[in-house]
Order: C-alpha cells, then structure tokens, then sequence
C-alpha cells in the first residue's frame, strides 16, 4: 500500500510537471504571435506571463536567450521557464489519490500491530526470546506457548545463560552462583549440564556447548 501511495505520488508529480511545461511553452507561442520580436522586453515578459494558466507561475516564469547548435550552425531562440521549485510542483500535483492510499497503509499498518500484539500472549510481552525459548521471568516457554519443564537448578542454570552476554557463562561463574559453598562443584556442574542439555534440545533450536571445560555456551543449533 506505501508503495503505490509512491508510485502514484511519483506519477502525478510527473504530470503536473507536464502541464507546467505545455503551460509556459503555449504562453510564449502566443506572446509571440501577439507581439513578434527577436529581442525580449519588459512588453514580451507581461503579455507572456498573462497568457499563463497557471497563477503559481505568473511570478516565476520568464523568457531567455538560449543559443543552440542546428545542423553546424549556431541560432538563438528563445525559451520559456517556468523557475518553480519542488514544492511549487508538488502543490500544483494531484496528490488526493496518492494521500488517501498513504492513509489507508497507516491506518492497517497500526491495525496489524495492535492486533499482532492483541494476539501474542501476555507470557510473551517483556520476556527474552532466544532459539525458540521465551524466558518470561519464572518460567520458560517454548515459541508455541508451551512451559518448559526443569528442576530449579536446571532453571536457575537457564536464567544464567539467557541473561549472561553472548550467553557464555564460565564454569567458574556458574560454580559461584549456584553452589557458593562448595569446595569443588565440577562434578556436579558436568551433571546438571548433562541433564539439561536433551531438555533444552528437545524443546528448542539451542544446545549447551562447553569450551575445552572452562566455559559453556548456549547457541543455536
């Protein structure tokens, strides 16, 4: 719809360019025919510019000297310009059906959007959507409004990689905020990894990668 609003608008631009031209071109012809001469004086400019039909060029239009080249040989003639500016054309432009097509395409642009955010489910709306997981807050979803199933440790994992930048976490980093107290948490790391990784495979376009055992990453499949 904005595209043939364009399209229209280019074309009625183009026309109101043609009927300046006609307009200024006829307006010398008959100057001329009313008052024959090779030179061009203040008399010639005020009966040509009456003979416009288009009052926006009434101030603008003039008469000019141009040489040009015919067959070898260099003559001077004169020529009609109207000296209008884009807006000038764009005004003199019928610019109705142009208009009312840009107002239709805003008009169901916003009715599209208000309705696609009518539809989409509140679980969506402020959630961090990434390969097919929606992280709204306390939950997990896939993109078809499905919750996800996990343990809380496989949830508070989750909510660390869909929050972490890049959604690279290290090992360290994992190990600090899910067993603070524990010595050594590797093993138990390596488990809970492993038991979530089919889970978040089978339920989006995401896996768990680990990186020489020092960091893992989720990315897309």
């Amino acid at each position: 719809m904005m595209v043939s609003a364009l399209c229209s608008s280019i074309c009625s631009y183009r026309r109101a360019e043609g009927r300046i031209e006609q307009d200024v071109v006829n307006a010398l012809r008959l100057a001329l025919a009313e008052l024959p001469s090779d030179v061009v004086s203040a008399d010639t400019i005020r009966c040509y510019r009456s003979h416009l039909t288009i009052a926006e060029l009434k101030d603008t239009a003039c008469i000019s000297m141009r040489t040009v080249c015919r067959d070898g040989r260099f003559d001077t003639e004169m020529v009609a310009e109207a000296n209008c500016g884009f807006l000038t054309v764009f005004l003199l432009s019928d610019q109705r059906a142009p208009g009312l097509l840009l107002f239709i395409g805003i008009v169901w642009l916003a009715g599209s959007m208000w309705h696609i955010r009518r539809q989409k489910p509140e679980w969506m709306l402020g959630g961090v959507a990434y390969g097919g997981i929606v992280y709204a807050g306390d939950r997990f979803m896939t993109a078809e409004g499905r919750q996800i199933r996990l343990t809380p440790m496989q949830h508070a994992l989750m909510a660390m990689f869909m929050n972490a930048e890049g959604h690279t976490l290290s090992k360290q980093q994992i190990c600090e905020q899910l067993w603070p107290k524990k010595p050594d948490a590797s093993d138990t790391l390596y488990t809970l990894v492993k038991r979530t990784k089919p889970i978040i495979e089978a339920n989006s376009r995401l896996r768990i990668e680990s990186d020489r055992g020092k960091s893992y990453r989720l990315e897309t499949r």
